[in-house]
């Protein structure tokens, strides 16, 4: 088999079809050996990698099934024990605790290269065939027959193969899969700050008319708690308005954005930004061939769910092929692979329309519908047993 895309759901999968016993190549695009380095430690906002993932327990438990969870606590990693959401043109907030579920924390806090880096360092142990730094220029297919073609000319056939190449796919599109997408006509600014209060092993969200602002913890070698990942996603020309201003400026706006939750922000890392787009491929699979994370679909960042759908993905589709590995059938097989899409498509799609749902009502200022929003946050909050299932939900627990 032959996984096309080294991130890390891609490692991930490969990583799980070779503990199955599945012969597998993974074709990484940049330079894997420079993912295996580990990072210098943190002092400043600088030192973080800006992009990270708000891993579930639900994908913590398929990492430590793979036996690289243990790595990626040995590096930079923050769990979180609360999770307060709030209304900005409001009084309506909701409060998720991980004592009241009694559990040790609702998620952790990763950089992505340290999750990256611990599978990498998996799959240099494992019997995984990783090219490394290799380009994929085409799809090639000859009856039966088919896989990939290569910068330098060359070609790799393989019974399946999975695309894991991120959003804009170029796997999905050679092969000839559509999409389903909407542009929001806004921007994610991204970016690590350190604030004056401690953050408290607490994930802040905001929401306004113009899109929610989220802080996510971290936590250095030293053990601060004034250092978090800001999510703002904002309108397309407010996003850069903001992201014209200098960091003093830009500190002090996103001061008042989170409401001063954690004190003025002291300084900030530099800012990258990145347009907002949903996307969802309408189908998954096709002969010899399937979608895995972004590649599949890419959500709106507000609930910080893309990582953990991806490793969803991942886990129902090595379970799929566990099971026809014990039934002796191909890894192609159309009833294989249709059973993967069933199981991922329908949960893709809620999760999808439940981010879109959420982008538009809190993007609506009428006062009845502020009011509607508000009374509902306080109500849900006030709902123990509901509100808890949903906490579970999001954590990946079982009904």
């Amino acid at each position: 088999m032959l996984v096309g895309g080294g991130g890390m759901v891609g490692a991930a999968l490969a990583l799980g079809l070779s503990r199955q016993g599945w012969q597998v190549g993974l074709v990484e695009a940049g330079n894997g050996a420079a993912l295996q380095q580990a990072p210098a430690p943190a002092h400043g906002v600088d030192d973080f990698e800006a992009r990270v993932s708000a891993l579930s327990v639900a994908s913590q438990r398929l990492l430590e099934a793979l036996e690289v969870w243990s790595q990626v606590l040995a590096g930079r990693h923050c769990p979180y024990q609360q999770m307060v959401v709030w209304d900005g043109d409001g009084t309506g907030r909701i409060q998720f605790d991980a004592a009241e579920l009694q559990a040790p924390a609702l998620g952790t806090i990763v950089e992505n290269r340290n999750l990256v880096r611990a599978l990498f360092l998996a799959l240099d142990a494992s019997p995984v065939e990783v090219l490394d730094g290799v380009q994929v220029t085409g799809w090639w297919q000859d009856g039966e027959r088919r896989g990939i073609e290569l910068a330098d000319g060359g070609r790799i056939g393989a019974e399946l193969v999975v695309a894991a190449d991120g959003a804009n796919s170029r796997l999905r599109q050679w092969v000839g899969l559509p999409t389903r997408e909407w542009d929001y006509d806004q921007q994610a600014i991204v970016c690590t700050v350190q604030t004056s209060q401690s953050h408290d092993f607490t994930a802040w969200q905001r929401f306004s008319p113009t899109g929610p602002l989220a802080f996510l913890p971290l936590l250095p070698e030293s053990g601060a708690e004034h250092f978090c990942s800001i999510v703002w996603s904002q309108d397309t020309a407010e996003a850069r308005r903001l992201m014209a201003l200098d960091d003093a400026a830009f500190s002090a706006e996103l001061g008042a954005a989170i409401e001063q939750q954690l004190g003025p922000v002291r300084s900030v890392s530099g800012r990258t930004v990145f347009p907002l787009r949903q996307r969802h491929a309408k189908d998954y699979v096709a002969p010899g061939f399937a979608l895995v994370g972004d590649a599949a679909h890419a959500i709106h960042p507000l609930a910080g769910q893309g990582a953990n759908l991806g490793f969803s993905d991942v886990r129902a589709l090595l379970d799929e092929l566990q099971r026809a590995r014990a039934s002796a059938l191909s890894p192609a097989e159309p009833l294989v692979l249709e059973r993967y899409q069933r199981r991922r498509k329908a949960e893709n799609l809620a999760m999808m329309a439940a981010m879109d749902g959420f982008k538009h009502l809190f993007g609506r200022d009428e006062l009845p519908v502020r009011w509607l929003r508000n009374t509902g946050l306080r109500w849900l909050n006030g709902l123990g047993p509901i509100k808890h299932r949903i906490a579970a939900e999001a954590m990946g627990l079982p009904r």
